[in-house]
């Protein structure tokens, strides 16, 4: 068997993994639709389809046939118009592969496996570090212990609360040490395997598409010729492939844990194809990249800074998503050290009504299901999307209503704004802050 990819293909391959796992859980019913655009720019339907559709093959052929700068510039942008396209949410490894790439597009071959090795461990330290808050670690709230009762109870296992209080640190532990032991010379091996089980984990109770594309990366970190050459004896990657299948689709749940047979095969896909990806990491003849010359520093420098200032953008209040603090208890209106609505302007939140008359117009341009969502009682809804809702209400004569909302910390939830001064009008910003958010503080929060 003989493979080569290089690792801006690779990197994108496994976004398209992500987007093909999305049409597969949702369907394509919904493709097209653009009512909560992440970055503030709402496209036609015909524009979305394509971004949502199209945009990510073309950048993969583009980026695997032809290897000038221009080529590998065009299949950024064509990833970049992807996430454009995106809506409700860009994740955190869709941002994460995304960057990747983009600094793959304008660097050496020779320096790859510094940007993923760089980039993976300023993942790990920064999902750990912002882990570190009070409700995560010793709250019943913790994302740590909730979403681990709700996988437990979907494996029909006890949830016993001595088990879910270490669970919080135990998780703090391994991001903390895989990142960690990733930048000591002769950790990388040590700092894979551990990812590799953690990302297995993080895998089989919900988010394989995640591990997909930071094993993606990690292949790049024992790739040193910057080309990632797949040849010789295949067997390991095809047992790994089948073990990692039957792995997930064994411990593969949905929400309410039923799965149909088409979910089934995604599951079994999904694990092939992450246990594949684990196999290439672990048989690859190198022991890790070595550091080579001054453009090495240089690529530390930059990725570390641009970290370094993401993560003081959660801290400062300017951003809470596509920020790496997945599921670290953190939320829109602060909470425990991190109070970030008094430090800045931001995002204003809105309860909405939903309208007496629903128009079927407005059903094919809304998702019902959101459209639930975004109406309910206990949940308020982010300005950038109430700012298209209403324009996508008032072209069908109906409105949602919007009514401004501030933090009482009286009683812990978001209240109705004062009528004087007049209330804002919903502004167009980019979804840096959670779409859907709920009303209550100390309701339970997960994203």
């Amino acid at each position: 068997m003989a493979f080569q990819i290089t690792p801006m293909a690779l990197v994108i391959s496994s976004l398209l993994f992500h987007q093909i796992n999305r049409h597969w859980e949702y369907g394509l019913s919904a493709v097209g639709q653009h009512f909560a655009p992440v970055f503030g720019i709402r496209l036609p339907r015909v524009a979305a389809i394509a971004g949502q559709v199209a945009a990510l093959p073309l950048a993969l052929l583009t980026v695997s046939t032809a290897h000038s700068l221009a080529g590998r510039l065009t299949a950024v942008a064509l990833a970049f118009y992807w996430i454009l396209a995106t809506h409700r949410r860009l994740s955190d490894h869709s941002w994460l592969g995304w960057v990747a790439a983009a600094v793959m597009a304008v660097t050496p071959a020779g320096i790859h496996p510094f940007v993923a090795r760089d980039l993976l461990a300023c993942v790990y330290l920064t999902a750990a570090l912002l882990k570190v808050n009070d409700e995560y670690l010793f709250t019943e709230r913790s994302a740590g212990r909730i979403v681990t009762a709700h996988y437990l109870q979907l494996l029909g296992l006890p949830a016993r609360p001595a088990f879910l209080k270490t669970v919080a640190a135990s998780v703090i532990v391994a991001e903390f040490t895989a990142g960690v032991t990733l930048l000591v010379p002769g950790g990388e091996l040590w700092s894979l395997w551990l990812a590799i089980l953690m990302h297995l984990a993080f895998g089989v109770s919900g988010n394989l598409p995640f591990s997909v594309v930071a094993m993606a990366l990690w292949v790049t970190v024992f790739s040193p010729d910057g080309t990632i050459d797949i040849s010789g004896d295949a067997g390991p990657v095809w047992l790994a492939a089948l073990l990692a299948g039957l792995v997930a689709l064994t411990l593969g749940r949905t929400a309410t844990g039923r799965r149909s047979r088409r979910w089934l095969v995604k599951d079994f896909y999904q694990g092939a194809v992450y246990g594949a990806l684990c196999a290439v990491a672990v048989v690859s003849r190198a022991e890790g990249p070595a550091p080579r010359s001054s453009h090495v520093m240089l690529v530390h420098g930059l990725v570390w800074t641009a970290f370094v200032v993401n993560f003081l953008l959660v801290v400062t209040g300017v951003k809470l998503e596509w920020a790496f603090a997945m599921f670290t208890s953190l939320r829109p209106f602060g909470r425990s050290w991190l109070e970030r609505h008094r430090l800045m302007d931001w995002p204003r939140y809105y309860a909405l009504t939903l309208p007496a008359r629903i128009p079927k117009s407005l059903l094919r341009e809304i998702d019902p299901e959101f459209l639930y969502l975004a109406t309910r009682a206990e949940n308020v809804v982010h300005e950038g999307v109430v700012y298209h809702l209403e324009a996508t209400a008032r072209k069908c004569d109906v409105s949602f209503a919007p009514q401004a909302m501030t933090v009482d910390l009286g009683v812990r939830e978001l209240v109705p704004a004062p009528a004087d001064p007049p209330q804002p009008a919903p502004r167009r910003r980019l979804l840096a802050y959670p779409a859907i958010a709920p009303k209550s503080l100390d309701r339970r929060y997960l994203v």
